[in-house]
């Protein structure tokens, strides 16, 4: 793991140069094998032979002189702002990719801003879509006739509602790849009394997994507007466990402004009907 503002290699048989954060690459009439993973800003290379660069978020690749095997699937650094709009099940969605920073997407149904992201990191895989009318008989097969654009890769792919992983921008689809949801509520208060919270209850899609492996939901809560958060806990639910009680007890405490609830699962559950607090006199 190299930390590096440059690295340069002249005259030199560079075999890999791999998995590390660097400002800038710099070969010169060296035969290169490998330059890998790099979140760099540049990647010079003159009078060599390059054989792969591959899987890194680089600013610019300049080849000059050079013999090029492959320059493949790295995130570009665009810092420029993207919008555009979709339509799923009476949904209209409005998505504003903030450059390499965060991917916002707003539901003029709920009235609502939500983060996008792609495995666990804020950014969203799709770098623009359009709902595709004359595509209609054969996006039947996927469940929408959304067709995005991928930044990593560049193919183009519909979205499907029902799929509870993303395909994995590199290998392809047969290594899915599941990614964290969150769903947040809050129980808000002007009184600086405290109130107790015996627990809450999660009510929902219980216990018909897409995936055997992913068996689990994890409550935070947060009595500071969401600057911190405590974990309280995991429960498991096992596939067909459908009278499984996905509830956490002994909450504590809390007064003004209130309690924020975070659940995080990774396809556990379908849907989230609605997460009540258990109050003293429900006790």
């Amino acid at each position: 793991m190299a930390l590096t503002p440059t690295i340069q290699a002249s005259q030199a048989y560079v075999f890999s140069v791999t998995g590390g954060e660097t400002a800038e690459i710099e070969i010169s009439q060296a035969f290169t094998l490998a330059v890998a993973n790099f979140p760099t800003e540049q990647i010079n290379a003159s009078q060599g032979f390059v054989n792969l660069v591959t899987e890194g978020a680089t600013q610019d690749i300049c080849v000059s002189q050079m013999f090029v095997n492959v320059v493949a699937r790295g995130r570009v650094n665009n810092p420029a702002i993207r919008a555009w709009t979709f339509t799923i099940d009476g949904h209209d969605f409005y998505v504003l990719r903030l450059g390499n920073i965060v991917t916002l997407v707003y539901d003029f149904h709920a009235e609502q801003w939500y983060v996008y992201g792609s495995d666990e990191s804020s950014i969203w895989r799709p770098y623009t879509g359009i709902n595709w009318q004359g595509g209609n008989v054969i996006s039947r097969a996927y469940g929408t006739n959304v067709i995005v654009g991928d930044d990593g890769n560049g193919a183009l792919y519909f979205l499907n509602t029902d799929q509870y992983y993303d395909d994995d921008a590199v290998e392809g689809s047969s290594v899915p790849r599941s990614f964290p949801r969150e769903v947040y509520g809050q129980v808000a208060t002007r009184s600086f009394d405290f109130i107790p919270c015996f627990g809450v209850q999660l009510m929902g899609s219980v216990g018909d997994m897409a995936d055997l492996n992913l068996t689990t939901v994890t409550l935070s809560t947060s009595d500071d507007q969401g600057n911190t958060y405590v974990d309280q806990g995991t429960v498991t639910i096992p596939n067909a466990g459908y009278n499984t009680r996905v509830e956490w007890w002994s909450l504590g405490q809390f007064d003004a402004p209130g309690r924020l609830f975070k659940i995080v699962d990774r396809g556990t559950l379908h849907r989230i009907d609605y997460l009540e607090m258990i109050e003293p006199s429900d006790a």
